[in-house]
């Protein structure tokens, strides 16, 4: 699963989406370890108790984005693998990282393809799929936007539609051999302000202040209501009172 750097919204909440329900299907999630797409798609990933696979653009040794320190430690730590053909101590150069796509491609039983440009490493690595023989799929977006140029460039050239992780299972053969697990529902048992809050929650980090205002509830309520559903395990809160949903 791959796409820009520089995802919106809707992009990380697709990414984080499909790669959560894929892992929970029994789905490796392999990417690129970069901003954007590919960290929301490795962090959904161990969310739902799976694995997660990064191909690196520098030695396993270095850390880029140093940013993402703490992401390859919990790759590490959560069975995943981090994965580079370059030497330790080989540093981030604008050669590597086209290069490596040919691995995350190689090593993948089909590509999603979620945000990119007209002109990015994601669809250099549908290229190298398609070389390979690997099934490309996209997920559709805004034709307005920029960030659906890439997506809709590969829909045109016979790219697969993935609008859900069942697309991506039936592409790879999986849907009469692996199904979904039953989703369940715990907002049922909610009322009020904690259904309002649970309700907009999504599977990457939004702040108190934005799901406040989505859900239609004062910032102080906001809060405190989802202190009660961290209490709950519903959701997890991460620093700078950051909070995604768990199921």
């Amino acid at each position: 699963m791959v796409g820009t750097r520089r995802a919106d919204p809707y992009g990380t909440e697709m990414a984080a989406s499909m790669a959560h329900d894929l892992a929970r299907a029994g789905v490796c999630i392999v990417s690129g370890g970069a901003e954007g797409i590919d960290a929301a798609a490795h962090d959904a990933a161990m969310q739902a108790g799976g694995r997660t696979i990064a191909v690196l653009g520098t030695g396993v040794d270095v850390v880029y984005p140093a940013a993402h320190r703490a992401l390859f430690d919990r790759i590490l730590s959560s069975g995943g693998a981090l994965v580079s053909e370059y030497e330790d101590g080989t540093l981030a150069a604008r050669w590597t990282f086209p290069k490596r796509n040919r691995i995350v491609s190689g090593m993948s039983d089909a590509v999603v393809v979620v945000r990119a440009g007209e002109r990015s490493g994601a669809l250099n690595t549908a290229g190298w799929a398609r070389r390979q023989g690997v099934p490309v799929l996209a997920v559709p977006g805004d034709v307005r936007e920029d960030g659906s140029a890439g997506p809709t460039a590969l829909l045109r050239s016979g790219a697969k539609v993935a609008a859900s992780a069942r697309d991506v299972l039936e592409t790879i053969g999986l849907s009469g051999q692996l199904s979904l697990p039953a989703v369940e529902s715990p907002c049922q048992e909610l009322e009020g302000e904690e259904a309002a809050l649970f309700g907009v929650l999504a599977r990457v980090p939004r702040h108190a202040d934005e799901i406040a205002r989505a859900a239609g509830v004062p910032p102080a309520t906001a809060l405190s209501g989802l202190l009660l559903l961290e209490l709950r395990g519903l959701c997890e809160q991460r620093p700078g009172h950051y909070f995604l949903r768990r199921v």
